[in-house]
């Protein structure tokens, strides 16, 4: 992750590249005589002269510094750097997306012209295999799945890649239009580099004959390195393929932002112009700024019986309040309401905190937690909390069974330490400043609810409770839930930069409020780039099951296999680092106090850059399915990030 600051230095370093580099360049042009005879022509001496006469030198102009862009591929020069499988990667990459052209070109290719990219006796699979399994089929969907072994092509050679691709092309409508993306995530060379072996991940979405058809495929391939830069395939084949298909033939949700937000007219301008045009105006120089990371809340605050919605802002936008009517609209009511603070806002909360019957207000702002009382048509502010000042999120329950709320505040970045700082301790040794087990983060803080009829108090206990271990932790969300069933509410925690925590509450065991990270001993860790975290009983075995975002990477699952990847560090190291990069997990209740890693056989892994995540019945057939919200900044520039 980039912090602004960071940004700037690297563009500072950039141009200091430049600079570098211009004058090398210059230099390299200058004769090694001097500098004279590098501008100058020395003419004969004239009448009265005493010294050597200067002429007008006869040279052209230096030509201009070289471009960002150029700049940028000096430096990310994976040739120059001795990284021979990236250049690898991306040339087969290259090759599989021209195989690939007549699934989406108007005409079919001639096999002859794939005879410049594949070998003679290559093989392979059909793209679209035959076979495996139908896993659902009824009037809203169709999943086919094939794994494992798929069925050869009966020609080799560009023919018989031929058929392979164009296997893919009857899956789709003529003429539609197939959106497609494909990753390579891991290489491994062979016979001392001379081949090499990849793996991809393959998407395709587009129209099919019965509906709307996505297509997610693992291929292998296997390649011969010809002459200079030159590669050849020798084989592709598919090692799992799944076909959801929705038979509608639309999506099974649609964006109504525009008609719900119709009568609030003061959202408009300010929603249709983006976050990005906001974001030059403001002076929030935080890294997350960067990202829009606020929260929102629903709950009902005037008790018309429809979920009404908070919405919170960055630095200098004001929060909003959106009473929902029954027409589907909403109005926007923040100053009748007096919630709209202009504070950078990260997350709420709408909660009845003193039992009255109503939702309340909680709002975790950068560095205090703003609780304000429901007084039926406008909330009164009641407290402001010290908290972490990079507050992110916070959640709710009931931990020491008193009958009401508490809350629990997660924190990321630590507090009055510049961006640049915690880069380097980020990048450094020790038992602190390590990248894949950071332990220098904010600190997330636990307020007991002890408001008495009129009387608002919130006090906070996160040492006396134990919540304070392991607290150093660049929080990113937390949630309650009783994993254990002995009828308290215990705490998932999801940090960036390493380890989990899993508190376990120990009320009903032991009669006092106390909590234990137990996260290590139940196998709940999950170190790698935590971003949220929900409970779910996805297996219907009456156990709360979790399931983690964190981020998918194709580029750190090629790099960080390669035996030029970090040589110095440990291997143990070395696979927790790879451990960033595998992507979303899912951990399946044991029942017995541990949990157990089952987001590969799941398949649930691949949620992208994820950012939250959530178990909801989206089909109403029992089941809870799972929605991933993911994505992040990126151009068509590849060093853009």
């Amino acid at each position: 992750m980039i912090s602004q600051q960071g940004r700037a230095s690297f563009v500072v370093l950039l141009v200091v590249v430049g600079v570098v580099i211009g004058a090398i360049w210059l230099l390299s042009r200058s004769d090694p005589a001097g500098p004279d005879s590098a501008g100058v022509a020395i003419s004969p001496l004239a009448a009265g002269e005493t010294s050597p006469r200067k002429a007008v030198a006869r040279q052209e102009p230096p030509p201009p510094p070289p471009s960002p862009a150029e700049l940028w591929r000096a430096i990310d020069a994976p040739a120059d750097d001795g990284w021979t499988t990236e250049v690898l990667s991306s040339r087969a990459q290259s090759v599989l997306e021209t195989l690939l052209s007549p699934v989406f070109g108007e005409e079919v290719p001639a096999a002859e012209s794939f005879e410049e990219i594949v070998t003679g006796g290559c093989i392979a699979s059909a793209l679209r295999p035959e076979g495996g399994s139908t896993v659902r089929e009824d009037g809203l969907l169709r999943i086919r799945r094939v794994s494992g072994e798929t069925g050869r092509a009966e020609e080799k050679g560009p023919p018989g890649v031929l058929a392979a691709a164009l296997s893919l092309r009857g899956a789709f409508r003529s003429g539609t239009e197939v959106r497609r993306k494909l990753k390579t995530f891991r290489i491994e060379l062979l016979e001392n580099g001379s081949r090499f072996r990849t793996r991809h991940i393959v998407s395709l979405v587009g129209r099919s004959p019965g509906g709307l058809l996505e297509i997610n495929s693992t291929w292998e391939a296997t390649w011969m390195r010809g002459e200079g830069d030159s590669i050849l395939l020798e084989a592709l084949s598919v090692i799992d393929h799944e076909e959801v298909e929705l038979r509608s033939g639309d999506p099974l949700f649609t964006d109504c932002t525009g008609q719900v937000v119709a009568k609030a007219a003061a959202l408009l301008p300010q929603l249709t112009r983006g976050f990005n045009d906001w974001l030059e105006r403001s002076q929030d120089t935080r890294y997350f700024a960067l990202l829009g990371t606020p929260g929102l809340a629903l709950g009902d605050v005037d008790g018309d019986g429809r979920e009404d919605l908070y919405l919170c802002q960055e630095d200098g936008l004001p929060n909003r309040l959106l009473l929902h009517h029954e027409d589907g609209r909403v109005t926007e009511v923040s100053g009748e309401w007096g919630v709209d603070w202009i504070e950078p806002s990260r997350g709420a909360l709408l909660l009845d905190l003193d039992n009255d019957g109503d939702p309340d207000l909680a709002v975790a702002t950068l560095g205090n937690l703003v609780v304000a009382s429901n007084e039926g048509g406008r909330f009164e502010i009641r407290a402001v909390l010290p908290t972490g000042d990079d507050a992110m999120s916070l959640v709710s329950a009931d931990v020491d069974l008193d009958g009401d709320l508490d809350l629990y505040v997660c924190v990321n970045y630590p507090d009055d330490s510049p961006d640049e700082a915690r880069a380097q301790a980020l990048a450094g040794g020790g038992s602190v400043g390590v990248y894949h087990d950071a332990n220098f983060g904010g600190r997330n803080s636990l307020f007991l609810n002890e408001i008495k009829g009129g009387t608002w108090s919130l006090r906070e206990a996160t040492r006396e409770t134990g919540l304070d271990t392991n607290n150093r932790r660049f929080s990113f969300a937390a949630s309650f839930e009783d994993f254990d069933d002995d009828g308290d509410q215990d705490l998932y925690v999801a940090n960036d930069f390493g380890r989990n925590s899993l508190y376990l509450n120990r009320l009903v065991e032991t009669g006092t409020l106390s909590f234990e990270d137990i996260a290590g001993p139940a196998g709940a860790e999950d170190s790698a780039s935590g971003m949220s975290v929900a409970w779910g009983d996805y297996d219907r075995d009456g156990l709360m099951d979790i399931y983690v975002s964190n981020m998918f990477s194709s580029a750190g699952g090629r790099i960080t296999f390669q035996e030029q990847f970090k040589p110095e560090a440990k291997e143990e190291v070395r696979e927790r680092i790879r451990r960033f990069a595998r992507g979303n997990t899912l951990l399946r209740n044991g029942g017995d106090g541990t949990f157990s890693d089952v987001s590969e056989a799941a398949g649930v892994t691949m949620g992208r850059w994820a950012w939250s995540s959530s178990f909801l019945d989206l089909d109403n057939d029992g089941r809870e399915d799972l929605v991933v919200a993911n994505g992040y900044i990126t151009t068509e520039d590849p060093g853009d990030l």
